[in-house]
């Protein structure tokens, strides 16, 4: 179904001083890095891209034609470029041959980077990684349907209602990531339910969630299919969401 790396910022010195660790970024990612001042900011978008060519690496080093003809000298990292489209959904461009025909999304929280691609062809990918925190009510009043602000006041509050809110809230943006929208659109159009049986081929932790589109959207996606994996990660949730 999908393969992912999730990545931390220890696992190189330089991530952790918002630096690109050396040959991790081609030309024209050095370009946009320049253009970033914001330190959390650079960080983050070097994790994103640290995950994604770690992810990257591990599919051509099992020959898998997502990456066809990829070269893993010391310098095949420079020889791609993840950047975004206008609506903000990531695609890897490999220098001077085009995209690469594969479906790739990027999350990132404090020091952790989430990558992830569809491996299959024609699917569309949305990948969210959240942190279990203590978050302002506003988020639930304002982004969440009234089933789901339900839900969350049914915990009785504490530990569980800063799981079941991340939870929901990262289910909304990955599913928003695979249909191009990120937040743009009112995540109240996006019930995220209960968990629903795991569908084979899921990698193993994952499990399905329930998800129910508003009109507007489910016509938007037919007659396509929605799949919704996610899992817990230490403190955090991870979020995929599968356009078939």
């Amino acid at each position: 179904m999908f393969r992912y790396v999730l990545a931390h910022a220890g696992e190189h010195p330089a991530l952790a001083l918002a630096q690109a660790p050396p040959r991790l970024l081609s030309p024209r990612e050095e370009a946009i890095l320049a253009g970033l001042t914001f330190l959390p900011r650079r960080r983050k978008w070097l994790l994103g891209r640290w995950a994604a060519k770690r992810l990257l690496g591990e599919l051509a080093a099992e020959g898998n034609g997502l990456v066809a003809g990829l070269q893993r000298n010391e310098d095949w990292r420079r020889q791609l470029s993840i950047l975004n489209d206008e609506a903000g959904v990531p695609y890897v461009d490999r220098e001077g041959q085009g995209r690469l025909s594969l479906s790739l999304s990027i999350s990132h929280r404090g020091d952790w980077g989430l990558a992830a691609v569809a491996i299959e062809p024609g699917v569309c990918i949305g990948a969210d990684l959240e942190t279990v925190e203590p978050r302002a009510p506003a988020l639930v009043r304002q982004f969440f349907s009234e089933g789901e602000a339900d839900r969350v006041a049914r915990t009785g509050g504490g530990a569980a209602a800063e799981r079941m809110v991340a939870r929901i809230w990262s289910g909304k943006e990955a599913v928003l990531k695979a249909m191009g929208l990120g937040l743009r659109h009112d995540t109240r159009d996006i019930v995220v339910g209960d968990e629903r049986t795991t569908p084979p081929g899921a990698p193993e932790a994952w499990r399905a969630l329930d998800i129910r589109l508003a009109p507007v959207l489910a016509a938007r996606v037919s007659p396509r299919s929605l799949t919704v994996l996610w899992r817990e990660i230490d403190a955090h949730i991870a979020t995929v969401a599968l356009l078939l």
